[in-house]
């Protein structure tokens, strides 16, 4: 299912703001900090050596002033990038959340749009993961959450993207698509991730996965639209695979 909540968009923003002011108060007095020390080697010359030993003095304390100033300004700037990426990443698993996902498939959308490519965008889902966190507590569920996260991230190339959709929903994004069949090929090779034995504690589970398929611009011309009809293929397919199972279980052979 989608989680309805409000990405947050108006932090990250902010963050983002927050962090081109410091930037630029940074720059601006690293000039200030170069433009003194030149005038200072021109004060230099046309001092008496006496005169330039105080003026070289007040230039070292300046210097050191300068120096603690950019410190503050450098763990300032680090804070606030740390912000950014937090406003943009689940925190649990460290993946980039709906809001950056939503920014880059309109960047892939974009150029494909150009180019005249296609992407496709995965929407996964854990079968019955609620068992593990009954069964096991919510530590162990979110032990193998960064599993899974980490096994769908080894899965696909550094310019496709993997992000958490919420809960034991994961959205993944192929940014270039060169055949039609390239998707399913790759929702296969997904499954097989998802499917190998997890350990938690001393105990070995497995996990099965449902994944729904769109394709741009054949499903949708939006992030949202293409999120909205894979959730929708992902649905059918856990579906029809719970249909089938008990088939199978009603088939004596």
């Amino acid at each position: 299912m989608i989680d309805r909540r409000t990405p947050p968009d108006v932090d990250a923003a902010k963050a983002a703001q927050d962090l081109a002011r410091v930037e630029a108060k940074v720059e601006a007095a690293r000039a200030v900090l170069v433009r003194l020390l030149q005038e200072v080697v021109v004060a230099e010359h046309r001092l008496n050596t006496n005169q330039a030993g105080q003026l070289l003095e007040a230039n070292q304390n300046l210097v050191v002033t300068a120096l603690n100033n950019q410190a503050d300004a450098d763990a300032a700037t680090k804070a606030l990038a740390l912000k950014a990426h937090l406003a943009e990443h689940d925190p649990l698993t460290q993946l980039p959340n709906r809001m950056l996902m939503l920014d880059r498939c309109a960047q892939a959308i974009a150029a494909a749009r150009r180019h005249g490519g296609r992407l496709a965008l995965l929407f996964l889902d854990l079968d019955h993961f609620k068992r593990i966190n009954d069964d096991h507590g919510h530590a162990a569920g979110d032990d193998v959450l960064r599993q899974v996260a980490e096994r769908l991230r080894g899965a696909v190339r550094d310019v496709d993207t993997v992000s958490r959709h919420g809960g034991d929903e994961f959205l993944v994004l192929l940014s270039e698509v060169a055949r039609p069949c390239d998707p399913a090929v790759i929702a296969a090779k997904l499954r097989t991730a998802v499917n190998l034995p997890y350990r938690v504690g001393e105990q070995n589970m497995q996990l099965t996965a449902s994944i729904g398929i769109a394709l741009y611009p054949d499903d949708g011309d939006t992030g949202q639209a293409l999120i909205n009809h894979a959730d929708a293929a992902m649905y059918r397919a856990k579906r029809q695979r719970s249909a089938e199972a008990g088939s199978a279980v009603d088939d004596p052979h």
